[in-house]
């Protein structure tokens, strides 16, 4: 009896042990553990011989580079051992961009180029998945125009909330509503309550990691349009060059009130850029050719100072058949700059930019274009390029 007694709680004293080892885990598990009680969402790891990997996206904080920064002082402070460190950053769960770490001399490197590290932890379970998050944000919204001599601008002042879910990897849905403040100008439509974006998109990256990332976009866009629309970039061998374009198949829309109104005869619209970043002064700078809403073909040339927490940038356009346009626009991004995640609830927020251009030309007919989103402008665009990332974090 007394030797059964003692094979019990030997077996008892093993499992304990046992359990106690499992709950402490691996010392990559310990860091993803730590990133998701940080707020970072859809947090991977991964070990081999030779480095250490996580993948990982921002929330807590507003805009990427500033949730970056985070990651590389926790990696900084736990690194363990001379391995690499690995960091792959996500966006809706589509890879966007590789940072690593080499403990021996402390360097930072960024790419928007992937390796063997993705391939090992997209099968790695997640932590703190961002699957069913809702976000509502709330974009301000200014127009102008100066198109009568007695006045000097005409404006409408709105108050645009959006719903943003995050579905699978890759796909978000927004619907957006635009509420008028004051409406000076710009017709009677817009003295009225009614949607704005209704999209469902889905991001997407190459799978033979050729850096070629893309978004499918279905709904209503700006601009009275709806339809289809496919954007994809392509970066080469030396980041600071890469080409975009947008193919879009659409029809034209508009509101009135919550009637949604359509013609159904569609048309296809294009464009297509070669850019260059000169990472020194993180300028930006585009040649276009496209062709235009109402079907002007033109070209269009932009340069873009990314700041921190702001982007500005000056354009020329030329079509055939209209005057040389010029003018310039900014976008600005808006606190609360961190905003902790409540579990399931809704995230109410700002917009991480709120922005306008100006037409100098005062042109109204010609050069008009369309985005698929919301969120779509030219600061949002340069949240994951690796010179912007990397000046920042120096």
């Amino acid at each position: 009896m007394n030797t059964r007694r003692l094979h019990i709680v030997l077996a008892l004293a093993f499992a304990v042990q046992l359990t106690a080892h499992a709950g402490q885990g691996t010392p990559v598990d310990s860091t993803a553990a730590q990133f998701a009680e940080a707020g970072f969402l859809n947090v991977r790891a991964a070990e081999t011989d030779d480095f250490r990997a996580f993948s990982l996206e921002t929330d807590y904080y507003k805009l990427p580079f500033e949730g970056l920064a985070a990651v590389r002082e926790m990696v900084e402070r736990d690194s363990t051992d001379m391995r690499l460190v690995k960091i792959v950053a996500t966006s809706y769960d589509v890879p966007e961009l590789t940072m690593t770490y080499n403990p021996r001399n402390g360097q930072w490197r960024s790419t928007k180029r992937l390796d063997e590290s993705w391939d090992l932890l997209r099968r790695q379970e997640k932590l703190n998945s961002n699957f069913g998050k809702v976000n509502i944000v709330v974009y301000p919204q200014v127009s102008l125009m100066n198109l009568i001599i007695t006045q000097v601008y005409q404006s409408l002042w709105q108050l645009s909330p959006a719903l943003e879910v995050s579905l699978w990897p890759g796909m978000k849905f927004t619907y957006q509503l635009q509420i008028p403040v004051y409406n000076d100008g710009y017709g009677a439509l817009e003295d009225k309550v009614h949607p704005g974006f209704f999209t469902l998109s889905q991001r997407f990256r190459d799978p033979w990691n050729l850096n070629v990332l893309g978004k499918l976009t279905a709904g209503v866009f700006s601009n009275s349009t709806y339809g289809l629309a496919l954007e994809m970039a392509y970066y080469f061998p030396n980041e600071r060059f890469w080409l975009d374009t947008q193919l879009g198949l659409l029809g034209n829309s508009y509101w009135e009130g919550f009637i949604f109104h359509y013609d159904p005869r569609l048309f296809f619209r294009w464009n297509l850029a070669v850019n260059y970043y000169w990472p020194e002064q993180n300028t930006q700078f585009s040649l276009r050719a496209q062709r235009f809403l109402v079907g002007d073909y033109g070209v269009k040339y932009e340069m873009i100072r990314h700041f921190r927490r702001a982007s500005v940038g000056l354009y020329a356009e030329k079509s055939l058949g209209a005057p040389l346009n010029v003018g310039f626009r900014f976008q600005v991004a808006l606190p609360l700059f961190r905003q902790k995640r409540h579990g399931w609830w809704p995230k109410l927020t700002t917009s991480g930019q709120m922005g306008m251009a100006y037409n100098a030309n005062n042109e109204r007919y010609y050069y008009n274009e369309y985005r698929t989103e919301a969120s779509d402008n030219i600061l949002s665009k340069n949240y994951y390029n690796p010179y912007f990332i990397d000046s920042k974090l120096k």
